[in-house]
């Protein structure tokens, strides 16, 4: 089963982690820019934070 959650692209690593304890997911986030290369930093560094580059 899923559980999707809109969260902010600067959330910390408690409010992820209390989210996996609800029983989340997937957290949905926005980057804040609208330049394209902006876009890929702000999710890359977002991804790295939370280790998710490289898996799928």
């Amino acid at each position: 089963m899923e559980y999707t959650r809109w969260g902010s692209i600067d959330m910390s690593a408690e409010r992820v982690e209390a989210f996996a304890a609800q029983g989340v997911t997937r957290i949905v986030v926005s980057p804040t820019t609208t330049e394209p290369e902006q876009q890929r930093d702000e999710m890359s560094a977002f991804a790295q934070r939370f280790s998710l580059l490289g898996t799928r």
